[in-house]
C-alpha cells in the first residue's frame, strides 16, 4: 500500500500545539462510503467549488490560459487532461507532469477538465486536501465517490453546452477510458476529439524540466538467474499458444525485466524509458541516447559488459538474429512501426496490454488486436530460483538493518533523546546504504506517529516533523532495491504503556497478518477469494482496511507489481475507490474496464507483501508488513492429487510484544508467532554479532521470548494458593527427567505450603520488584495494573518456563504475554504480605532453581 510519488503530501494543513505534526487535520472527515463506512478518514465534502484561500500561482496561471487559447484553433470547448504518461504510469517523471503543470496539482491520482472559463479536478479522498491547498483559485475540486459528486460527463455538458466537442490526447489516456469517455459522451449528444500534439506539451516549453535519460546497466545473469536469450524463448512460447505474431510492450517493469537492464529515469523503479516489440524471429527496444548508451562503460561496478556486449548488436543497434534491434526512443516512431507491422499481411495478431494507451491501441486493426496480459508480465512475476534467493538474502540483509535501527530508536527515546518521523525515514536510508548491493530505495517512506499514522499516504517532512513519544504509537513503511531483491517492510511500534483498545487493534491486525502467513489453498485460487478470510479478524469487532492485503513485489524492480493482488477491496494501493469512479456516470455494466488484479491466480514463486492494518481517525494507524513467497505446501500425505500453495515468510524483524495480546490469539497463532521469533532470532542475531551490535542484539533477545498458549495459562489457573498441586511446577522443572520427581517434589511443596500462609506479595514497585529476584524492573505494564501480583508464582513459573524451552538465565515472562495479562487480570490478590515472609519464600525459589539448573546440566 505504497506510492512511488516522492511530493503527494508536501503542504499539509498543521495544527501548532508546541511541537511540530506531520498530519493532515482531520476534524471533518467520515469513513469509506463505498459500503465499508468504517476503513478509512476520507473529507466529507464532495466538492468544492468556491475556496476562501488557494494558491496564486502564476506560472501555472498563465500555463491554463494559453491552453484555453488553442481551443479555436482546435475547434473544441473543453479539454481533458490525465495525470499518466505514455506508458501509463502514474509515477512520472517531473517532465511529464502535465496536470501539475497547469493546475499546481502534484498528486498520484487525478483528471482535468479545462473549458474556455472552468476548469475542474476530481481526485481522490487521500488526496483530496492535499488538492485543496495546491490547485489554483480558478479550479473546482471533486471529491470521487463522494455523495453529489458529479460526473466528467455531466459537468462538461453543463459548462461546455449541448453538441460541444472535447479534445484530449490519446497517447495519455488508458485506451479502455478513451473507449468509455467516446461511449458516454456520445450518449450526450459531445464529441470526443483526438488532439496531437498534446495542448499542455505545446505550450510548456519554458522552465519545463527535461526528459531523464540515465545510464542503462546490465543486470548480471547471477542476479537475474535467466539470460535474456531464454527469457525471449518463453515469451516467443506463449505468444505461439495465443496465436500472436506481435507482441507490442510498453510496460518499463516488463521491459527491463525481459532485457536484463537497470537504469534509473523514474524515482524509485529502477528501469529506463523504453518501448519493445518482439515478433518470432526479430525483436526490437527502443531506448533514448541508444547510440551513446551501447558503447557507454557501465556506471555500475556489478555490471560487466556494454549494452552492445549484452544484446549482441553492433554499434548502430543493428543486427541479424539471436540479437536485439536497438532503435531510438520516440512514441511516434514506435507507433508507426506498429502500423507498419499491422499492414502486412503474414501479421495476423498484434497483441497489446491492458493498460496501453489509446495511440497504440487504435493503430492496430481491429480483426488484428488482441489485448490481454502480456506474457512478459505473467513470467516476471514468476520468480526463478536465483530471483528467489536473491529476494530471501536482500529482505533478510534489509531486516538486519532494520532491526539495528529500531533498537537504537527505542534505546535513545528510553533516555530522552528525540527522535521525530522525519529523522526516522531518513536514517532507515542510511541504514540500508551500508548494504553492498542496495541501490536506492524501493518507495518514499510512509510513516507517521498517533494521529499522523491515519493517512495513508503520510509522507513526513523534515521542517513539519511530529516528535515520536511514549504515549502513542509509530508507524513506518518503508523498504530497499537491491541488486538481487527489493524490500518492503512495515512495523507499528508503543514506546509506552499501549492501551486495552490500542493493544485489541494491533493484535487483531497482527492476527489477519497471521491468516495470511499460515494459510494453505489449491491452486488456482485469486487474490480476491483468499482475501475474504484474512480479514476476518477485524470483521469480527466491525473494522476493516481500505487497501489491498497484498501487492505483488517485483525482483529489484518496483515494489508494486502486476498482474495478481490479494484483496477484496474495491480499492487499491493508488486510490481509495476504483478509479473510474464519477468518471463517466453511466451504467457501469455497459462499460470497459481493466481487468481486477485480484481476480487473476496466486501462482507459485510470486512474491507478495503482506500488510492488513487499521487507521482510526484522530487517535492511531496500524499496519504490520512482511514479504513472502508463495511455495508448494508441504504435505505429510497423498490423500488427494490437488496441489495447494502456501506462504513463505522471508522477513525478519520482531513484531510488538507490548501491543500483543495473547490471550486474543489462539494457540496455533502463538505457536507460529514464537516459531517466527525464533528464526528470526536465529537468521538476525549471527550477523548482530558480528557487527558487535549488542544494542540490537539485547532489544532483539528480549522481543523473541516466547508467548504462552492458552494450554499453558490452563495449567497456570489449576495451580492454586494452596500446597495441594505441585504436579504443574514439577512438570516445568523436571522436563522429563522423572528420576528427580521426589527431590522436586518435596521441595515444591515446602515452598508452596510456606506460601499458602500469605495470599500474595504486591511487586509494582522498584524495590520490591528487586526484591522479587528481577534483575530488571517489571514493565511499566504492571505497575498500572491494580493487581497485587503474586511474585512467588511469577519467579517460579517464569523461570521454569524458561528452563523447558532450554534458557537458563534472565528467566522473565515477556512484556504482554499471556501470562503477564493473566495475573493482572484473575483478580488474585487480596492482601500483600510483609517483606519477610516473603524473602523466606524466595530464599526456597533460589533453591529450586539452583536444583533445576543442576538438573537440566546433568
Amino acid at each position: 500500500m505504497k506510492s512511488s510519488f516522492s511530493s503527494l503530501v508536501t503542504s499539509k494543513q498543521r495544527q501548532n500545539t508546541g511541537n511540530n505534526i506531520d498530519t493532515v487535520l482531520l476534524k471533518e472527515t467520515k469513513g469509506h462510503d463505498l459500503g465499508v463506512d468504517c476503513v478509512v478518514a476520507i473529507p466529507e465534502q464532495s466538492f468544492i467549488l468556491d475556496r476562501l484561500s488557494c494558491p496564486n500561482n502564476t506560472a501555472t496561471q498563465d500555463r491554463l490560459q494559453q491552453v484555453r487559447a488553442l481551443f479555436d484553433f482546435h475547434n473544441i470547448n473543453a479539454y481533458i487532461i490525465t495525470i499518466e504518461d505514455v506508458h501509463m504510469q502514474f509515477t512520472t517523471s517531473l517532465h511529464d507532469r502535465r496536470l501539475q503543470a497547469v493546475s499546481g496539482f502534484s498528486g498520484v491520482i487525478g483528471l482535468g477538465v479545462v473549458t474556455r472559463s472552468t476548469a475542474a479536478l476530481w481526485t481522490d479522498g487521500r488526496t483530496f486536501i492535499q488538492a485543496t491547498e495546491e490547485v489554483d483559485c480558478g479550479w473546482e475540486i471533486y471529491r470521487k465517490g463522494g455523495p453529489n459528486t458529479t460526473s466528467v460527463t455531466d459537468w462538461i455538458k453543463e459548462h461546455a453546452g449541448d453538441n460541444a466537442t472535447v479534445g484530449s490526447n490519446p497517447n495519455y489516456m488508458y485506451s479502455v477510458w478513451w473507449k468509455n469517455f467516446d461511449f458516454v459522451l456520445s450518449k450526450n449528444n459531445l464529441t470526443l476529439k483526438a488532439i496531437e500534439p498534446d495542448l499542455v506539451d505545446k505550450i510548456w516549453t519554458s522552465d519545463r524540466p527535461p526528459q531523464p535519460s540515465t545510464d542503462i546497466n546490465v543486470l548480471d545473469i547471477k542476479y537475474a538467474g535467466r539470460k535474456w536469450e531464454d527469457k525471449l524463448r518463453d515469451v516467443r512460447k506463449d505468444m505461439t499458444q495465443l496465436g500472436v505474431d506481435v507482441l507490442v510492450t510498453t510496460g518499463l517493469d516488463e521491459i527491463a525485466w525481459l532485457y536484463n537492464i537497470r537504469a534509473r529515469d523514474i524515482e524509485y523503479e529502477p528501469y529506463p524509458y523504453a518501448f519493445s516489440i518482439v515478433q518470432h524471429q526479430t525483436t526490437s527496444i527502443y531506448i533514448m541516447d541508444s547510440k551513446s548508451k551501447l558503447s557507454r562503460p557501465s556506471s555500475d561496478p556489478e555490471s560487466l559488459v556494454t549494452l552492445k556486449e549484452h544484446l549482441k548488436t553492433n554499434n548502430n543497434g543493428q543486427c541479424s538474429r539471436s540479437c536485439v534491434q536497438v532503435k531510438e526512443y520516440n512514441h511516434s516512431s514506435f507507433v508507426e512501426d506498429i502500423v507498419k507491422l499491422a499492414g502486412r499481411k503474414d501479421i495476423k495478431k498484434i497483441m497489446v496490454s491492458f493498460s496501453c494507451n489509446y495511440k497504440i491501441y487504435s493503430s492496430i486493426p481491429e480483426e488484428k488486436l488482441y489485448q490481454g496480459i502480456p506474457p512478459t508480465l505473467a513470467h516476471k512475476a514468476r520468480k526463478n530460483d536465483v530471483e528467489r534467493m536473491g529476494m530471501r538474502h536482500a529482505v533478510l540483509e534489509d531486516s538486519v538493518k532494520m532491526v539495528s535501527l529500531f533498537a537504537r530508536m527505542e534505546k535513545e527515546i528510553s533516555e530522552g533523546i528525540p527522535w521525530t518521523v522525519y529523522k526516522a525515514t531518513i536514517e532507515a536510508i542510511h541504514a540500508r546504504r551500508e548494504l553492498n548491493l542496495y541501490r536506492d530505495e524501493s518507495f518514499l517512506a510512509l510513516a507517521g506517529s498517533g494521529i499522523s499514522t491515519v493517512p495513508l499516504l503520510a509522507y513526513p517532512v523534515e521542517n513539519a516533523s511530529r516528535h515520536l513519544a511514549t504515549s502513542e504509537s509509530f508507524l513506518m513503511d518503508s523498504g530497499g532495491q537491491y541488486l538481487d531483491g527489493t524490500s518492503d517492510l512495515t512495523r507499528t511500534f508503543h514506546y509506552g504503556i499501549p492501551s486495552d483498545h490500542e493493544k485489541e487493534i494491533y493484535t487483531r491486525v497482527l492476527m489477519a497478518h497471521l491468516n495470511l502467513a499460515m494459510h494453505k489453498f489449491p491452486v488456482g485460487r485469486t487474490g480476491k477469494e483468499i482475501d475474504s478470510a484474512i480479514r476476518q479478524p477485524l470483521w469480527e469487532i466491525g473494522v476493516d482496511y481500505p487497501h489491498e492485503t497484498g501487492h505483488g513485489i517485483a525482483h529489484y524492480g518496483v515494489v508494486v507489481e502486476g498482474p495478481a493482488r490479494i484483496s477484496s477491496s474495491r480499492a487499491s494501493y493508488t486510490s481509495d475507490i476504483p478509479l473510474e469512479t464519477n468518471f463517466f456516470g453511466y451504467d457501469k455494466t455497459q462499460l470497459l474496464h481493466i481487468p481486477d488484479p485480484a481476480d487473476y491466480p496466486v501462482e507459485e514463486d510470486m512474491c507478495f507483501s503482506n500488510e492488513p492494518g487499521y487507521y482510526e481517525v484522530g487517535k492511531f494507524g496500524m499496519r504490520i508488513e512482511n514479504v513472502v513467497i508463495v511455495k508448494k505446501m508441504n504435505r505429510n500425505n497423498n490423500f488427494s492429487k490437488c496441489h495447494f500453495l502456501e506462504f513463505d515468510t522471508i522477513t525478519f524483524v520482531p513484531y510488538e510484544p507490548h501491543l500483543i495480546k495473547s490471550s486474543v490469539l489462539s494457540d496455533q497463532q502463538i505457536k507460529w508467532i514464537n516459531n517466527y521469533h525464533k528464526e528470526v532470532w536465529v537468521k538476525v542475531s549471527p550477523y548482530l554479532k558480528e557487527e558487535n551490535d549488542t544494542v540490537a542484539l539485547e532489544w532483539l533477545h528480549k522481543r523473541v521470548q516466547p508467548l504462552f498458549t492458552t494450554h499453558e495459562i490452563t495449567e497456570i489457573e489449576n495451580t492454586n494458593n494452596g500446597s495441594s498441586s505441585y504436579q504443574f511446577t514439577l512438570d516445568i522443572l523436571t522436563t522429563g527427567k522423572m528420576k528427580f520427581t521426589v527431590v522436586i517434589l518435596f521441595i515444591c511443596g515446602f515452598i508452596i505450603g510456606e506460601a499458602s500462609a500469605f495470599q500474595c506479595y504486591n511487586c509494582t514497585s522498584s524495590n520490591q520488584q528487586s526484591s522479587c529476584g528481577l534483575t530488571d524492573p517489571l514493565p511499566n505494564y504492571l505497575k498500572t495494573v491494580s493487581c497485587n501480583t503474586q511474585c512467588y508464582k511469577w519467579v517460579l513459573f517464569s523461570y521454569a518456563s524458561e528452563v523447558r524451552r532450554g534458557c537458563k538465565k534472565n528467566g522473565r515472562v515477556p512484556p504482554g504475554s499471556s501470562y503477564t495479562e493473566y495475573l493482572c487480570s484473575a483478580n488474585l490478590c487480596n492482601t500483600a504480605p510483609s517483606i519477610t515472609q516473603s524473602t523466606k519464600t524466595l530464599s526456597g525459589l533460589v533453591l529450586v532453581a539452583f536444583f533445576t539448573i543442576f538438573i537440566n546440566r546433568k
